[in-house]
């Protein structure tokens, strides 16, 4: 359903964006006055400009949103490892506590890999049920108590990942609620317009309507790619955070799987 969202998306940027060249371009024609052997170099020559004004400030907004897009997938991945360091961790250093704390975990990551991306996709935030599955995994750690050096580094070892934990989920957070963007929407397609209207000393030819309708077309497609990256967590660029879905698929979920069947068996049990 992803890729339909997206494609869908895609078309109707470019269809617009062709749509808003082609409608500017016309009403130039209607309106503006009669050109002499001068006015087709000072449109190109205005043109130029323009485009490369447009065509800068497209590049630098695009760039800035890929690398954002490509930082929070990168946090994406680095939470996941820190996840799975704990709860790897937590197997080495032994004792009754084990179960319980990477039970914690793996309700953690149910949360923080599909709940909680789409809270931040619709705008509403990191879930407190997220924050409330992370303290209990911190506070279990606290509540250890080492008995040799090697408890003592692993558990240290432990509350520095979940430290580490805590400020990715700040960061995604913040890569959520950054819509600086929506600032560059208004110079964007003012942009298209502006450029489109030079164009108007040339007849509406077959050609030269298609070539304006490649301009329209391809700004409408870098236009939709920014707009794309502007939220990682909503669609049409929705992150999937694939390394926490390979854990949930691996020995963390099968932890947390085990630890359901246990509470409904206690809750038969009671009944």
């Amino acid at each position: 359903m992803g890729w339909l969202v997206s494609l869908l998306t895609g078309l109707l940027f470019s269809a617009a964006a062709v749509a808003l060249v082609l409608t500017t371009y016309a009403l130039a024609r209607r309106f503006m006055p009669e050109q002499d052997d001068k006015t087709a170099d000072a449109a190109s020559s205005i043109g130029f400009r323009i485009a490369a004004l447009h065509g800068l400030i497209l590049a630098l907004v695009y760039a800035q949103e890929l690398d954002d897009y490509k930082t929070v997938r990168q946090i994406l991945t680095n939470e996941a490892v820190a996840i799975a360091d704990i709860f790897n961790d937590m197997r080495r250093y032994g004792g009754a506590e084990v179960e319980t704390v990477q039970a914690g975990l793996a309700d953690y990551l149910q949360i923080a890999a599909i709940d909680e991306l789409g809270s931040l996709g619709d705008g509403d935030g990191l879930l407190l049920a997220g924050w409330r599955r992370w303290e209990n995994v911190y506070e279990n750690l606290l509540n250890l108590e080492p008995e040799n050096e090697r408890q003592r580094f692993l558990q240290q070892t432990m509350l520095d990942r979940s430290k580490q934990i805590a400020s990715f989920r700040q960061q995604r957070e913040a890569a959520a609620s950054d819509n600086y963007s929506s600032l560059f929407w208004g110079p964007a397609i003012i942009g298209v317009i502006l450029l489109a209207i030079p164009y108007y000393v040339f007849r509406p030819t077959r050609s030269h309507l298609f070539l304006l309708g490649v301009f329209g077309l391809y700004s409408g497609v870098i236009l939709f790619f920014i707009y794309a990256f502007a939220n990682p967590f909503r669609e049409p660029g929705k992150l999937i955070a694939p390394t926490m879905n390979e854990l949930l698929d691996g020995e963390i979920g099968a932890a947390q799987r085990l630890s359901i069947l246990r509470l409904e068996e206690c809750s038969i049990a009671i009944g």
